[in-house]
Formats: structure tokens, sequence, C-alpha cells
């Protein structure tokens, strides 16, 4: 009975894998956050394609965050998609512009030394 059950948990997974070489869509995608709920451990992201799409993936370890990766969808369903966690990519402007991602300017009044807002940005 054991024998049938992992036999049956391998098939399953050569599916997945021959569906999932199926994702035709390539593009850039951002970790936004980790989160620990009882005993699972997930990562948000969010990337680009025609419109924002929203996802999450099982994890081990939260060291991904606010990290750019690449993220293989199906072209007909975008919901329907992956991030190469092994892939971490660094993209130049340009890249990420494509991708759909604008810049965002964002302020932080240094209270403690200049008593003057210091200008940030990021990646959004």
């Amino acid at each position: 009975m054991l024998m049938i059950l992992f036999s049956r948990k391998d098939v399953d997974h050569d599916q997945s894998e021959k569906y999932r070489k199926t994702f035709k869509g390539e593009t850039i995608g951002l970790i936004t956050r980790a989160k620990y709920h009882r005993k699972t451990r997930s990562l948000r992201y969010y990337f680009y394609a025609n419109k924002k799409v929203l996802s999450e993936v099982s994890i081990k370890d939260y060291g991904r965050v606010n990290n750019f990766y690449k993220v293989k969808y199906d072209l007909n369903n975008p919901e329907e998609n992956y991030i190469v966690l092994e892939e971490e990519l660094d993209p130049d402007s340009i890249s990420l512009v494509k991708a759909g991602f604008t810049k965002t300017k964002y302020y932080i009044y240094d209270a403690g030394v200049t008593c003057k807002y210091i200008e940030y940005s990021k990646w959004k």
C-alpha cells in the first residue's frame, strides 16, 4: 500500500513539472514579504503581465525579501506561475521599467541630526 502511495506521488510530481515547462512567459518578480502562519512559511511576490499579479510560494528560509527573481507564467493565464528562487536577479533600471515596475520617491524626516527630510527611492 505504501509503495502505491509513493509511486502515485512521483507521477503527480512529474505531471506538474511537465505542466510548468509549458509556461512561456518570463518576467521579473519582486518578493515583498515573508509570512509565517502556524507551521507554514511562505513568500509573497508580485509581477506584471498586462496587470499586477500577486502570488505566494512556500519556502524554508526568509532571507529573500525585497529581492528580484525570475518568474515564469502561463501566457493565457498569468495567475498560473512560479518563481525561480535559484536565480536572484540584479536588474538594471531599463529592464525593470520594461517589466512594469516604477521608481517611487519617499521621504524620511531626520529629527536627530539635520532636521531635514531625506529623499529615498525604491522600485514598486
